[in-house]
């Protein structure tokens, strides 16, 4: 079910929480400056708007569920995050950590992007959320990463992406009934949901392979992200088909740079999960490192 915002109603109904939540911002910073000035009423009401949206979106079946549940979820994260920098700021009146209001401000930031970009999405047809897998939609997978490349040349705020993909996924197929192999693929859908933090991003590509776009997250912490995922699903020992193989998966992961092609970079962390060496190891994750074209075509040659 693709977005339904056909008239104006809709996104003007969206503008007041982002005044609303802007307000409420500049509230919450203004207490790390001036914490003896400010009421402690004014930093105890926190926005409204949001939650009437949402009940509202859901009895009119304007948005699809999979949207709402992940604006919940980042509406929820981010005052969460802001109740520990008040807590935090009352005790001690003192700055609070930086690493705790870095993430206030990202999922500050997610939450005010992903409710503006409930507009574009309604202009693209079958966007926003993949019913089946709950999953962002692959259509628009490429603007979603080259908006974070620029947020890097902007801010310099690193991110990952990661290529996780079904081991033996084609063998799958092949011996499986439709609704197992569907079943596998819902499965891993909703474990990469509940691994990945609520501002993160995930694809489903087809073929048993998944984008995961990890936002201000290094190499180093996206692995930390993408272990976790892989023994989640070790932890479920799901039996496939009649093989007595249990189900696992395999990642390759990059922290992009100004200037990559985003095509291409999901052609080589392809490449790299297909690389003679690395087959033989499933249930792994591996680090791609940008190779030079000559590199990479010996590389390539090599596996011929």
């Amino acid at each position: 079910m693709a977005l339904k915002y056909e008239d104006a109603r809709s996104w003007e109904r969206i503008l007041p929480i982002l005044e609303e939540h802007t307000e409420w911002f500049h509230r919450v910073l203004k207490l790390f400056f001036y914490s003896g000035e400010i009421e402690e009423y004014h930093l105890d009401k926190k926005p409204t708007s949001f939650a009437e949206w949402m009940v509202e979106s859901n009895r009119e079946n304007v948005v699809q569920p999979e949207i709402i549940e992940k604006l919940a979820s980042l509406h929820s994260d981010l005052f969460k995050a802001s109740d520990i920098l008040v807590h935090n700021v009352r005790e001690t009146g003192q700055k609070p950590a930086l690493k705790n209001f870095q993430k206030f401000m990202t999922i500050y930031e997610e939450f005010l992007f992903n409710m503006r970009r409930l507009e574009k999405d309604a202009l693209i047809e079958g966007a926003g959320y993949d019913s089946f897998t709950g999953l962002r939609s692959p259509k628009l997978l490429v603007a979603d990463i080259e908006r974070e490349i620029d947020r890097l040349d902007r801010q310099g705020k690193s991110f990952s992406i990661a290529l996780a993909r079904i081991d033996n996924f084609s063998k799958i197929h092949d011996s499986v009934s439709h609704d197992e192999l569907s079943g596998c693929v819902k499965l891993i859908s909703d474990l990469i949901k509940l691994s990945v933090r609520s501002f993160d991003d995930a694809y489903y590509l087809g073929n048993g392979e998944y984008i995961l776009s990890l936002k201000q997250a290094d190499v180093t912490g996206g692995i930390s992200a993408l272990e976790r995922l892989r023994k989640e699903l070790e932890h479920k020992k799901i039996v496939v088909g009649g093989s007595g193989s249990l189900l696992s998966m395999s990642c390759c992961i990059v922290e992009p740079l100004v200037g990559y092609n985003i095509n291409e970079m999901i052609k080589n962390l392809r490449d790299d999960l297909n690389n003679k060496n690395h087959l033989s190891k499933a249930d792994t994750v591996l680090e791609y490192r940008e190779l030079s074209p000559l590199q990479r075509y010996l590389q390539e040659h090599e596996r011929v």
